[in-house]
Order: C-alpha cells, then structure tokens, then sequence
C-alpha cells in the first residue's frame, strides 16, 4: 500500500471517528504509522488533506455508479440505483454528517470542493443519459442537459429529504414512485 493511500485511509478513520474539527494533520500521521512532515510533503495543510480524503471516496463513487445505473433497463431503475448508492455510499454519509455535525469548520475545508463536484455531476448524468438514449429508454428528443439537471434535483431531494410517501431505502419503492413520476416524463 502506498503512502498515499496509507495517509488517505488514516485521515478517513479520523474524520469518521473524531470529526473535522479534531482531526489534525498529527492525528492523521500517526494513525498511518508516518511522520507528520511527511504527510505534509503530500498534503500541504488540513482542508487539502480532507478534501482529498473526500475526493477519493467520490472517484469511487463514481466508478460503482457508472456501474450498476447503466446495468438499469429503465429510468426509474437508473434513478433508484443512483437513489440507493449515495444513501447507503461512504462519502455520502460522511461529507453529509461533517457538514451537519461541524457546517463552519465542514465550509472551511471545503473550499471550492462542491463546486468542483457539481459540474461533474451534471457531467456523469449528462453522459448516463445519452447511454440511455442509444438504448432506447428515453424518448429521442429528450434534452440529456435539461433532463441531467432536473434528474439531479430528484436525486437530491429524495436522498437528503425524508418523505412519507417512498422509501429512499427501498428499491422497489423508489423505482414505484420514479415510474409514476419520472419515467413519464423521460421516456
């Protein structure tokens, strides 16, 4: 294993464990078994350290989404899937939770992180969708931009807002709902 690996797995475990505010670069170095002057070699301060340790999880993210939603044979099963991974994904949870548990100290070490995010975002429905229309499920006129942006707005609601009506957690319920109300719009 890598050093960077090693530094990266290490300031995971703290975040998860101790939070943003407690994390410290020192902490982070012993957790990996290296000297705190050598994650600095890697990592020049604490926000890079925490958004790469963040930016690691979602490249991950990104390659099991691609995954299992082009493996949907629907827009609703596509939509469930992408549902049920970023509910259940590690970084999900744990950007979720720092930014809930510590907002101030979450915004600090973010920085320009979201907005370096978003637009990869839209770019990964933009191209999920265009997949989509060569397969024939969505109609062939449908805008992939227009559709990619609200399609991600449907995803933010139903990951981040509870509802009483569908289980997030559910992919039978998930792809119910979306069928009835996202599928006649797209296909």
């Amino acid at each position: 294993m890598s050093a960077r690996t090693r530094i990266l797995d290490a300031a995971e475990a703290c975040l998860r464990r101790d939070g943003i505010r407690r994390t410290t670069v020192a902490g982070v170095a012993a957790e990996a078994g290296l000297s705190r002057a050598y994650v600095h070699r890697l990592f020049s301060d604490k926000s890079t350290l925490v958004s790469a340790t963040l930016i690691r999880r979602d490249e991950q993210f990104w390659k099991d989404a691609h995954a299992r939603i082009s493996a949907a044979d629907d827009v609703a099963g596509m939509v469930a899937e992408a549902v049920l991974l970023s509910r259940a994904a590690p970084l999900g949870p744990l950007a979720l939770d720092l930014a809930e548990a510590e907002p101030e100290a979450y915004a600090q070490v973010m920085g320009t992180y979201v907005h370096d995010i978003v637009p990869g975002l839209l770019d990964f429905w933009v191209a999920e969708l265009a997949a989509a229309k060569e397969r024939g499920l969505v109609r062939a006129d449908l805008d992939v931009e227009d559709a990619a942006e609200w399609v991600i707005r449907v995803l933010v609601s139903l990951v981040g807002i509870p509802g009483r009506r569908v289980d997030a957690d559910d992919g039978d319920s998930l792809r119910s709902h979306l069928g009835t109300f996202l599928s006649p719009a797209l296909e």
